[in-house]
């Protein structure tokens, strides 16, 4: 065995000054304590290479350690348990638990396959090596688990030791026929939810702004497992929801509100600037410019008329609108004062069709969701209308699936229940309730490109924000509360 803590420290104090470009290294190297090998790029590896990798620390019983480094041919990392797991994947530093979610992505309970990795970031990491019985509770592990001293070991974990744990995949996981796991989105093209979240591309995170019970605009985020925590953005005071949509261009994530004088302000560089004088009676709505490069908002202005920012206010046509428009590539749908859905086209607006409809639209690929005064949801798509039944309030909220390639749609059914359908081959699934937790209003949806989930926000009577999330294979998750803050 070789001992490399020393030489560590040592080209710490060499390399660190050049850490601000790769802040992976300056986190790992201020929690590790100690900084081992780097290497240029982290390693593109097969499942039987990271078990043939972890057996060899196991055979030379490299003792645990947050302050040493244990090198072999295959690279020197620090010796304790996300050092072992760093190694086994071929990463180019040595990472710590709470950073491992940048190179790899979530996975169901019912996927782990070997090579995959369990994660308490608070914690522990280990290296997931099969079953131990057939009912999949019980995980075979490899770890390199303290005290100081300790050797890695292969052994079970109880199914109560388990569940604290995180199933986690290497991006750089090379599957049999080449394929590349990768957690990348599958396109950067901006999405526009209803409501105040975003799947953020640029940070692989999952962001969401709220406004807050005092009327402040607050965020939270998560990257795989928990959340960071409400931050006020500013002590303003807002009349509407936040709106958010990340920039193709520049990867920052644009977020915008109405203030309780009527004027839209946007978020720059730590403070809200206004967008113009014009006070605008709806909250804003967002949407790419291809040609301008820039994100436009769309809001009703006070007599009716749709108006539009890009560098000035400026109506969009004549015809008067209710509520807020919905942006679908070039196109903006809106309820036109007569309850119609029409089309603004870029040169004029457009009846689609003679039904009476009741909410706002909303959008999810090519295609427009809105409710009838029926309470029944209706799509509108390529000129046809088509009911999917139900009875609600409020507008519908849908998303598009780009794992499955389906459209998932959720209302606020009777009772104040969530429901759900899905767009099949077969056609639409019957409306489903999501457990029997009642909501305030009509809940927002969205699809997280990194977690590959569809993930429903809503708000409990009380003001609080609830989360629930479907995974292909898992299932939805339990409505979960983000905190105990009230919302408005």
């Amino acid at each position: 065995m070789k001992s490399w803590g020393m030489l560590a420290v040592a080209a710490a104090a060499i390399t660190f000054g050049s850490t601000l470009a790769m802040p992976d290294v300056a986190v790992a190297a201020a929690e590790g304590g100690v900084v081992c090998g780097t290497y240029e790029a982290n390693s593109k590896i097969t499942r039987t290479e990271i078990l043939a990798r972890s057996r060899t620390w196991i055979s030379a019983r490299v003792p645990y350690s947050q302050a040493d480094c244990f090198g072999n041919k295959y690279g020197a990392y620090r010796t304790d348990c996300s050092g072992f797991i760093s190694m086994a994947w071929g990463l180019r530093i040595s990472y710590t638990t709470h950073i491992l979610e940048q190179v790899a992505h979530r996975i169901d309970w019912a996927d782990l396959r070997p090579g995959d990795a369990l994660n308490d970031r608070e914690n522990h990491v280990a290296l997931f090596i099969g079953w131990a019985d057939a009912a999949k509770t019980r995980p075979i592990v490899r770890e390199q688990a303290g005290p100081d001293g300790s050797r890695p070991v292969q052994r079970v974990w109880s199914a109560s030791t388990a569940r604290r744990y995180v199933p986690l995949r290497y991006n750089g996981l090379v599957e049999p026929g080449g394929t590349v796991t990768s957690d990348t989105p599958v396109t950067d093209k901006p999405v526009v939810n209803a409501g105040p979240q975003i799947s953020n591309t640029g940070q692989q995170q999952l962001e969401i702004f709220a406004r807050a019970a005092d009327g402040t605009i607050i965020t939270n985020f998560h990257k795989t497992s928990r959340w960071n925590g409400w931050q006020q953005l500013g002590a303003e005071i807002f009349a509407s929801d936040p709106v958010a949509l990340m920039n193709p261009e520049t990867k920052i994530v644009e977020v915008f509100a109405r203030g309780t004088d009527g004027i839209v302000y946007r978020r720059v560089d730590g403070k809200w600037v206004a967008l113009g004088a014009t006070a605008v009676a709806g909250n804003p709505v967002l949407g790419w410019n291809a040609k301008n490069k820039a994100v436009e908002v769309f809001a009703r202005g006070a007599d009716g008329t749709l108006l539009a920012f890009t560098d000035k206010w400026a109506p969009v046509g004549d015809r008067k609108i209710q509520g807020d428009p919905a942006v679908m590539d070039k196109d903006v749908y809106a309820r036109s004062s007569d309850d119609k859905l029409v089309k603004w086209d870029g040169t004029a607006w457009q009846d689609q069709g003679d039904t009476k409809i009741v909410s706002d639209p909303r959008v999810a690929v090519d295609q427009v969701f809105v409710r009838s005064a029926s309470g029944s949801v209706e799509q509108y798509a390529a000129g046809v209308w088509k009911s999917l039944g139900g009875k609600g309030t409020g507008a519908p909220s849908a998303v598009f699936n780009t794992t499955t390639g389906s459209i998932d749609v959720v209302q606020l059914g009777e009772g104040g229940i969530v429901e759900h359908s899905r767009a099949t081959a077969s056609g639409w699934t019957t409306w489903a309730k999501l457990g029997n937790t009642k909501v305030s209003e009509a809940p927002n949806a969205m699809y997280h490109a990194q977690t590959k989930t569809v993930e429903v926000f809503a708000r409990t009577d009380d003001g609080k924000l609830i989360r629930r999330f479907y995974k292909e294979k898992a299932g939805w998750s339990q409505w979960a509360l983000l905190s105990d803050r009230g919302i408005s």
